[in-house]
This record gives structure tokens, sequence and C-alpha cells, in this order.
């Protein structure tokens, strides 16, 4: 039925880019209409980033303990795993953000919020449920959803995917986890220190593929060494149920492997969430990723704008806010603002973590773009030392001519924090020189940073 509300924006999808877009839109007047199919939250706080973090602390404390010998400190007997404790503080966290979310959408004047599957009838109409409204000003942040390889008998075996891993209610006795990306080392990670024996299969040379090779198999010999079974550069051949269990066959290394497991999870990836918005009527083309955007985060219909994981660009929460923001500004005051990925630091949360900002040696070499490449590791850092965490190392890449910082990247205790610290530096353009009159505290983890730029600075 035709609806008599009219509003100047519609933004499809209340995750973190749809209400960052939204808000942006209706700072400067327009009255916009949000459209989420329920329930309200987004990925990050409902399946992604928060729930995610809150098991991973469960998995940090049992490597805390696990390593309490090492400083002095015992337990009597086995580590006990409470999982249905585990998932009821997870659950209550969940639930809690998610109301607090829709608290801070229901607080604003200009922002309606509507229930229901958007479809679009045209460029310049669209269906919410059963309700129809009409509308010249589009933002499509409806996120992402996994994507699944047709890899020959998996369908018919069965698996489970991330959503299911994280509404489990009992622990699986085995799991094999598909896929080497972040999903992959944070659940492999998680699972295996809630006692469950893990297998990680992945098709590429090392963990996290898209970034350099030092830092996967670095991370491949952590995970190796806390005892997850990890297979990297592999061609699966067949998936199929053997002798009651769940069984992967692959090739590694010229030998034909075949493990066996309770459930697979697969983790390879995921694509825009595209699905049912009837795209094609209102002149909006996709890919295998997504929604391709230009700078100005337009899609190939110049009113409509897409945010966030939808556009299949560095799906992470601070690249999708940072999208939603800059969209629902441009989609009232026009193309005036460009997306900008310079600055973007991005995280891994396993022990050790992962982190990086700017450019990565692949990158660099790519866009042939000349630099000197540093790196410097925990285990020669005081603080590192006499605190036991001396696994990885902190990179820097900086202009050859200028010494500007260009990229860092940091595998080790903390990454996730000490990498603002890149990150302010490469904010203001710093050069090594600059940062090298920058005092640190002593002894810090932040530390590595200063001594690395001293080395590539040849300063004793």
């Amino acid at each position: 039925m035709q609806n008599m509300d009219t509003f100047d924006v519609m933004v499809i999808g209340a995750g973190s880019a749809g209400r960052y877009g939204a808000r942006a839109a209706a700072q400067q007047g327009a009255k916009v209409g949000l459209v989420e199919t329920g329930p309200f939250g987004g990925l990050c706080i409902l399946k992604g980033c928060m729930p995610t973090k809150a098991y991973l602390r469960s998995a940090e404390l049992v490597g805390l303990i696990q390593r309490g010998p090492a400083l002095g400190v015992y337990t009597e007997g086995k580590i006990r795993i409470d999982f249905a404790h585990i998932k009821k503080r997870k659950d209550g966290l969940i639930a809690e953000m998610a109301h607090y979310a829709k608290m801070g959408i229901d607080g604003e004047n200009n922002i309606t919020l509507l229930t229901g599957s958007a479809r679009f009838l045209s460029p310049e109409k669209i269906q919410v449920g059963t309700r129809i409204y009409p509308c010249k000003k589009y933002l499509i942040a409806t996120g992402s959803k996994e994507t699944i390889p047709p890899l020959p008998g998996l369908a018919e075996t069965g698996f489970i995917t991330s959503d299911d891993a994280l509404s489990m209610e009992e622990l699986p006795d085995s799991l094999i986890l598909l896929g080497g990306g972040v999903e992959a080392l944070e659940f492999g990670q998680f699972f295996h220190r809630m006692g469950v024996n893990t297998t990680i299969i992945q098709r590429s040379a090392h963990l996290l593929s898209a970034e350099d090779c030092d830092i996967g198999e670095c991370l491949g010999e952590i995970f190796r060494k806390d005892g997850i079974a990890l297979y990297t550069g592999t061609t699966i051949k067949q998936v199929e149920i053997k002798n009651g269990l769940k069984g992967v066959s692959f090739e590694h290394e010229g030998e034909n492997i075949l493990v066996s497991a309770s459930e697979i999870l697969v983790l390879t990836g995921r694509a825009g969430n595209v699905a049912k918005l009837g795209l094609d009527a209102a002149g909006v083309t996709t890919n295998k990723a997504g929604i391709p955007v230009n700078e100005y985060l337009q899609t190939s219909n110049k009113n409509i704008y897409a945010a966030g994981d939808v556009t299949g660009v560095n799906l992470v929460v601070n690249v999708a806010t940072h999208q939603g923001r800059v969209a629902g500004s441009n989609v009232m005051q026009g193309p005036h603002e460009k997306s900008n990925y310079r600055v973007m630091p991005v995280a891994v949360f396993t022990d050790p973590q992962f982190a990086k900002v700017g450019l990565s040696e692949k990158e660099a070499k790519t866009q042939g773009i000349a630099v000197q490449v540093g790196k410097y590791p925990f285990d020669d850092l005081g603080k590192a030392i006499v605190t036991d965490q001396t696994e990885g190392f902190i990179k820097i890449l900086a202009d050859v001519k200028s010494g500007e910082i260009l990229g860092v990247q940091i595998v080790g205790a903390e990454a996730s924090n000490l990498i603002h610290q890149a990150a302010i530096a490469m904010h203001y353009h710093a050069t090594l020189q600059d940062y090298a009159s920058i005092a640190h505290i002593h002894p810090t983890l932040a530390e590595i940073m200063l001594y690395l730029v001293d080395d590539m600075l040849g300063i004793d």
C-alpha cells in the first residue's frame, strides 16, 4: 500500500554504516527513514566484533593461566571451562549493546525506524514490508553475508557458519575450520583454548593471505606452538562423512591427507548482502564483492549511495562508520567529500594480536613506492621480556626519500592498542625523524616503535 509518509533520504540497513549515515544526513536537516529487517543492532553488535571479542576474552585468560608456571604461578589440575556461562555472558552483553544502539536511534528527532524487508520498485520508489515509499535519495548499508565455496561434498556433509558458531549451546569435541582469514584465526584460537581439538585448513600459502608473508608465517608458527593443527597451501579434494565424523580430504605438500572432526566451520570470506533488494529496478549494478562505489561512495545510480560491508571495501567497522558518515553527508549535499582509507588501522584479536595501518610491503611494491623497511622483535624489548610476551615483531615502512612513515604492522602483545600511536603519527604525516623526538615511558611495550625508528635512523 502507498504510504503517506515521505522521506528526504532512505537508509537501508541499521548496522554501523547505516546508523552513522542516517545521523549524518539527519544532522543536515534531512528527514530520514532507516530501514531494518531485524533484529536491531547490525553485524558488529549481533554477529561480529562484539560477541567474538567477548568469547576471545575467555580464551585470552586461558592463555594467561597456561603461561602462569613460567612466572611462578600454578593452578591445581586442569583448567575448567564453563561454556554455558561464557555464552550466557556474551548473550547478555550483546543484548545490552543492541538495546543501547536502538535507544540512540529512537532519540533522533529526524530519523524514523522502519521495520521490514526493503525492495526497490524503481529508482525513486521502495517497498518496506507492505508499505511503499517515494524517495529520491538512498543509502544502502545492508552489510555482508558468508560466502560458501562449492567444495565437492560440502553441502551434502553439512557445515556451520560463524553465525552458528556463536549460537551453539555446547562445544563440539573436534572442529575443522576452512579458511585462514580473520574469522578463522579468531574462532580457531577460541575453540582450541576451550578444549576443542581444532584443525585449520587454508588454501593459500600462509594465514591472512592478503598480508605480507612474514605476518602470516609468524602467526602460523604461533598457532602451531599453541597446539592448533594448521595446514596451509592446500587443495581440498572431497568433504564426506567418514565413520560417523565429517571428513575433509586434501592435498598438502604432495601428500593426500584426511582430517575428520565432529563439525566443519566454513569461514572462507564474506560478500555484500544484496539479495532481494531489487537493485536492477533501481539501476544499481553489483559484483561478486557487493555494490561497487566510486570515491564519493556513489553507486552506478548517482542518487543511490552505499556504505559498509556491502561495498566489499575492507570489511571492518571503522571503515563502515567512516563510509557511513561520508555517504550520509554526500547523499544530502552532493558528492563533495571523498572516502579516505590512508590511515585506517585494523586488527585481528588473536593472542598475540595482529594490527596494521597504512601500506604493507605487498602494496608498496604493487604501487611502485620505494620504501625503507625495518623490523624489530618483541624478544629484544625489555617490557616484553620481563612480562613474558616476547612473540612477534613490529615492521615499519617509510618513504625512501622523505622518511615519512607510510605503514606499520605489528604481531605481538597489545598490537591493537599499540597501532594507534602509528596511526596518529601517519595522520600528521610524521617522518622517522619526527617520531624519534617523542619521549616514551620506560619500560613499556610502546617503546618498540621508538626502538625500531632509532634503528632505521642509525641512532644508538
